[in-house]
């Protein structure tokens, strides 16, 4: 992938700790949008490239948190990617797929990451202010925010028909897959804690917002921020 798009989809994705919470998703699916122009531009001129497989690490580790595994998950099947774990005391996330996406679904997931954390970390502040415990907190607002996602990504898909070709995993993506062994699966099933308010505040944050540029923002929000 050219160095220009992958350097707007992180820049895209580089939001300052004071962000609303609607930024993180409004943002994954400019990144894919991004993606998919990108992928249709090169189609019109580069039928005959060769396709590049490749593996991409991320920074992304769990071993309670299984809903960073259901989130690598969500972005894997919306960029054309699969994932995997490697184990050594934690689960790494991984991606497998075209040089291009397996690039993109890293920046996205690492930030999607982060951005859970930041609104998980205000809301165990205003849960440890009135007394309660937080325990369960993390994995209820992050189901709420993988939903609310995935309700997004279909909701933009079927907004653009022409993307379900692009979006698609690759012959030879699959082919590189199925011919890896794995050594044994990761149940990656979560439990719903009690947390409503957390819980459906994910939902909303997917759910309720409209699509802006972030980038043409960028400008006016670092002002504000240094002012």
């Amino acid at each position: 992938m050219e160095d220009n798009i992958i350097l707007r989809i992180k820049k895209l994705l580089a939001l300052s700790e004071n962000s609303n919470e609607y930024e993180a998703k409004v943002s994954m699916l400019k990144a894919q949008e991004l993606l998919v122009k990108h992928k249709l531009s090169l189609k019109e001129i580069e039928d005959h490239k060769d396709i590049n497989v490749i593996e991409g690490t991320t920074n992304v580790t769990f071993r309670q948190g299984k809903w960073k595994a259901r989130l690598a998950n969500l972005i894997a099947e919306n960029f054309g990617c699969y994932h995997f774990y490697r184990t050594n005391k934690t689960h790494t996330i991984i991606f497998m797929g075209k040089d291009e996406d397996v690039t993109v679904c890293k920046i996205v997931l690492e930030y999607a990451v982060d951005s859970v954390n930041s609104v998980v970390k205000r809301f165990r502040y205003q849960y440890g202010k009135e007394g309660y415990s937080t325990k369960g907190l993390e994995n209820d607002y992050a189901s709420g925010f993988i939903e609310g996602l995935e309700y997004a990504f279909e909701k933009q898909k079927e907004e653009n028909q022409e993307w379900g070709l692009v979006l698609v995993k690759d012959k030879e993506v699959v082919e590189a897959y199925e011919k890896k062994e794995f050594a044994r699966s990761i149940n990656i099933n979560t439990k719903f804690q009690g947390f409503n308010q957390a819980y459906f505040k994910g939902i909303e944050d997917g759910e309720n917002f409209s699509i802006s540029d972030r980038i043409a923002k960028e400008k006016e929000e670092t002002l504000q921020i240094e002012n």
